[in-house]
């Protein structure tokens, strides 16, 4: 990069392209905006990247994209033209802002590409990748269409992996991703995408694309590989990473035993991060007791921070406000939240709004509901749910006593090794004429 830019700009893109943590993003735009300021002319492609895809999380603003983009093409920029043709505003005055043709300007950045300028690398794989090449200069005849497509393919692969040889994250993003899922033209193979990040994870700061790299892994059931990207992740802080290494010792798959104490431990470097998946199975850990005391208070306030973030937070804050499990009893509260997640389309525990409408727990009484609930969680497989119709046909709520029918219902709660199960079935005995009742 020292050969076609100045020192400011190279350490914009340093801060923007070759590393992956976000807090040195806004100091690379300020380079970035510095270099603009010295009227630098390849700045101006490369802070237009920042407006108009949110590079650098830059708030995208296409109006300031193009004012760049045409500024840069006035100082003689040939990779805002090639920048002005991806945005696809290379017309007007940006177009009439040009001295030569879009050829030469690619030319140009080719030039820069061969002499192993990394970002100019990257563009040159972009002008193939997204069919800038066939459109603008090839256009091939229907019959060699696959053929074109192929090759440009091949070239866009070839390009990426030389700028993402020098370190550039979205370079190998783009080869990462063409090989792993088989796009534009790229022969989908799982295996060489995995090979080729193991090649470049010294070169490349692959911190964003860890949980990819564990997610391919498992895929193809090479779990030790997948736990080896895991432990490396979580050793770097990675919240991903550490979720997926607590859940593999959660589960006790992947090749490693059940260690809840590991587990725990993984789920709060997640946690410290702030990041919502960590929070709420560090919830899950004190709610259940895994590799810690059991804390339903702390469980509650690790399910009522991810509420919103975490799919299952909800069906936990169910739980908690229906047992009084970390917060006072409040059946109102446990139905509002259910019937908020019914109107979603969400999973809910059947088996507690099936109490609720049985008894008139915070909502109406509502026997016949309740009884359906009830009954399609326990065929569901709920152990809670059996308990409930055991109840419901022990003490006649809704319905005739039925002793063996509430016998019946004990007996598969116990099957789920329900807590309680066994103690209700305590109660009953058989007569000589092998009927149910009542012990005395």
């Amino acid at each position: 990069m020292e050969h076609f830019y100045s020192l400011t700009l190279r350490e914009g893109l340093r801060r923007l392209y070759f590393q992956a943590d976000p807090a040195g993003f806004p100091e690379g735009v300020r380079f970035l905006e510095q270099a603009v300021e010295n009227e630098e002319p390849h700045a101006f492609y490369f802070l237009a990247r920042c407006y108009g895809w949110g590079d650098g999380n830059v708030k995208e603003d296409n109006r300031k994209a193009k004012e760049l983009t045409k500024r840069g093409i006035e100082l003689g920029s040939d990779l805002c033209v090639l920048g002005a043709d991806r945005m696809d505003i290379l017309k007007g005055d940006v177009k009439a802002a040009m001295t030569g043709t879009l050829k030469s300007a690619f030319d140009g950045v080719l030039a820069m590409a061969e002499a192993g300028e990394p970002m100019a690398q990257y563009a040159v794989g972009l002008f193939y990748f997204w069919g800038d090449m066939f459109l603008n200069f090839q256009k091939p005849l229907k019959e060699d269409f696959a053929k074109c497509e192929k090759e440009n393919a091949e070239q866009a692969l070839k390009w990426f992996r030389r700028s993402a040889e020098q370190g550039c994250i979205p370079a190998f993003r783009n080869a990462f991703n063409s090989v792993r899922n088989g796009v534009n033209g790229v022969t989908k193979d799982p295996a060489e995408a995995l090979r080729y990040a193991e090649a470049v994870s010294g070169k490349v700061d692959l911190r964003d694309y860890y949980h990819s790299i564990i997610l391919e892994y498992q895929k193809v059931k090479r779990f030790d590989d997948a736990i080896r990207w895991c432990e490396k992740g979580a050793r770097e802080g990675i919240a991903d990473c550490a979720v997926d290494l607590g859940l593999a010792y959660v589960r006790g798959d992947q090749g490693v035993a059940v260690d809840y104490g590991k587990a725990l431990e993984n789920f709060n470097i997640a946690a410290r991060t702030g990041e919502a998946y960590g929070i709420f199975n560090v919830g899950r850990c004190y709610y259940f007791g895994w590799g810690c005391a059991q804390d339903y208070h702390e469980a509650f306030r690790c399910f009522e921070k991810t509420y919103s973030e975490h799919p299952s937070a909800p069906w936990f804050l169910v739980q908690c406000y229906f047992w009084g499990r970390g917060v006072e009893t409040d059946y109102k509260k446990a139905v509002e939240m259910m019937q908020k997640l019914i109107r979603e389309d969400k999973n809910y525990p059947k088996e507690l709004m099936g109490y609720c409408c049985l008894y008139g727990k915070g909502i109406y009484t509502d026997t016949a509901r309740g009884k359906q609930l009830l009954e399609e969680a326990a065929l569901a497989g709920s152990g809670q749910a059996w308990m409930f119709l055991g109840e419901m046909y022990d003490q006649a709520v809704g319905v005739a006593e039925d002793i063996p029918m509430a016998v019946y219902c004990y007996q598969k709660a116990a099957e789920k090794k329900e807590e309680g199960a066994s103690q209700a079935l305590s109660r009953y005995k058989k007569t000589l004429f092998g009927k149910w009742k009542r012990q005395a």
